[in-house]
């Protein structure tokens, strides 16, 4: 349904989406997806943090589709609030605003942790807190479900006040979530951003907690405490510097440790751009500070530049060259690109080797350079989400991005497209698609502000060995009922990559599917891993 266009910042969020959400969640999602009943069909979770649950205000709830041999499997799909946790919702509690998968507990099945930042802790409104639920053959178990907080015992670092006197906390753990083996024992781990957390006299520094996983999963034992101030790791806490914004997560320098690549969109040095990349590498004794790494995105003819707007930062690892060593994939959003105005965007891809990502071998992709199709313009925020994966099943991982302010029938109607690898060469021009919901076969049709890719997220939903892309669009207007939000599910195959053939449009007035399909809720806003 098309509606009239009005003006809109894409470098902001909406004035209908909940206050905290400004602070907790400063620039734009992007992951895969897991298997939490171990049927080899990757399940897809859909978070709808604006949701009203039982009548209270954006409680939250997260929206799973379970994977099956033609995809997502509408029909079996749930919805996961904290009622279903037996918890009283809470409002702006942010539920489902941050989802990861991992076998925290090495048990085969992989569990499922949900962040609700907005969550008070103690009486302190936007402490925190996340979820953990075991995955097992039954399918989820929402009975056991372990709680983190930073009022857990053991869990360094505490809830603290916003200022002195202050019922809120808006420090927003669980904002971000990510998990990998960082250690390498067999048990997933999960990183939990903090991205408002003050550190010494810096507001908003940001920081990142880490739990490492077991035989009997998540524990406070060993757990890490990481931000700019402590000893070894590069940079400093600076107000507002919101480290933890985006976590990614891959084994950047190929020694069978996972790495945790962390934005600091905010962090400024001597050099000239804004925002830069935390990493930290892994060991047989988990995540150090030893060789961490700060980079500043760009390459010599594509500078990161200080752009008008803030800059945002999107990651995800990958092995874009076959050479066995994940890349890293670093979205600049708000990028003008050579001499452009505000807000074109480019992708950098820096190149991992036996010492990690070199800033040196790094390659900057954007529209109309000759590889990406299409030509840039002014606010089109490309990069504004990606997703690596391999998406034609070649064995060589492939990169979707979206342009989110892509304009072609009014302003922010957006776009995807999706490079290919060509093995050493890294990502090429051969193969390139875009999508929007104008092309053949993609369902209902591009309108103004539907924000076309806000979201992103790999998943092989049925199992054919080809990875999958679900696209989120939460300006979707779903009947009468504006800002409802959807989500596109495009199939790949084996040797040909996304299609959109046979595709899946996923919102909330689709038979079977729970939960109320409600003005604003925009559904399809974050797509988490």
């Amino acid at each position: 349904m098309q509606r009239s266009t009005s003006s809109i910042s894409i470098r902001a969020t909406r004035a209908a989406l909940a206050t905290w959400i400004v602070a907790a969640c400063a620039t734009l999602p992007a992951a895969s997806a897991g298997d939490f009943n171990g049927d080899g069909f990757a399940d897809l979770a859909v978070g709808v943090f604006l949701e009203d649950v039982d009548g209270v205000v954006n409680a939250g709830a997260l929206q799973i589709f379970p994977g099956s041999l033609s995809g997502p499997a509408v029909a079996s799909s749930m919805l996961v609030t904290q009622a279903t946790l037996g918890l009283v919702p809470e409002a702006e509690a942010g539920f489902g605003i941050a989802v990861t998968w991992g076998d925290f507990d090495g048990d085969g099945f992989d569990d499922l942790a949900i962040g609700a930042p907005g969550v008070a802790v103690k009486g302190l409104v936007g402490a925190g807190r996340v979820y953990v639920v075991r995955g097992g053959a039954g399918g989820l178990d929402f009975v056991n479900v372990k709680a983190f907080d930073q009022n857990t015992k053991g869990i360094k670092d505490k809830v603290e006040r916003k200022a002195k006197g202050e019922v809120t906390s808006s420090e927003f753990f669980g904002s971000r979530l990510a998990s990998g083996d960082f250690d390498a024992d067999g048990y997933a781990d999960l990183v939990i951003s903090v991205t408002s957390e003050r550190i010494g006299k810096a507001a908003s520094a940001g920081a990142a907690h880490v739990l490492y996983g077991s035989a009997s999963g998540l524990t406070a034992k060993r757990n890490q405490f990481w931000h700019q101030n402590r000893k070894g790791v590069k940079g400093k806490c600076v107000t507002n510097d919101r480290f933890g914004t985006n976590l990614a997560v891959g084994d950047l320098d190929g020694d069978g440790f996972d790495d945790l690549a962390i934005t600091v969109p905010k962090e400024i040095d001597a050099t000239p751009g804004v925002g830069r990349v935390a990493v930290l590498f892994g060991s047989t004794k988990g995540l150090r500070a030893k060789r961490n790494l700060l980079l500043k995105p760009g390459t010599e003819a594509v500078p990161l530049t200080t752009a008008v707007s803030d800059d945002g930062l999107t990651i995800a690892c990958a092995d874009f060259d076959g050479d066995l060593y994940d890349d890293l994939a670093i979205g600049a959003y708000h990028e003008p690109i050579v001499g452009g105005g505000d807000s074109r965007g480019v992708v950098y891809v820096v190149r991992g080797s036996p010492i990690g990502p070199v800033p040196e071998l790094t390659s900057a992709y954007y529209q109309g350079d000759g590889v990406v199709p299409g030509s840039h313009a002014d606010d089109e925020v490309f990069g504004g989400a990606i997703a690596a994966a391999d998406f034609d099943g070649d064995g060589d991982d492939d990169l979707a991005i979206s342009a989110i302010g892509e304009s072609f029938v009014g302003l922010a109607t957006g776009r995807v497209t999706v490079l290919y690898s060509s093995g050493s060469g890294g990502l090429s021009s051969a193969g390139a698609s875009t999508f929007d919901q104008d092309t053949a076969n993609v369902n209902d049709v591009a309108e103004a502000e539907d924000l076309f890719g806000y979201g992103l997220v790999a998943l092989d939903s049925n199992g054919d060995g080809a990875a999958d892309l679900a696209i989120g669009i939460p300006g979707e207007d779903v009947g009468a009922v504006v800002d409802a939000g959807a989500v596109a599910v495009l199939l790949s195959a084996i040797g040909v990559g996304v299609t959109s053939s046979g595709d899946s449009f996923l919102h909330q007035d689709v038979a079977f599917v729970d939960g109320d399909c409600g003005q604003g809720d925009w559904f399809g806003f974050l797509l988490q891993n």
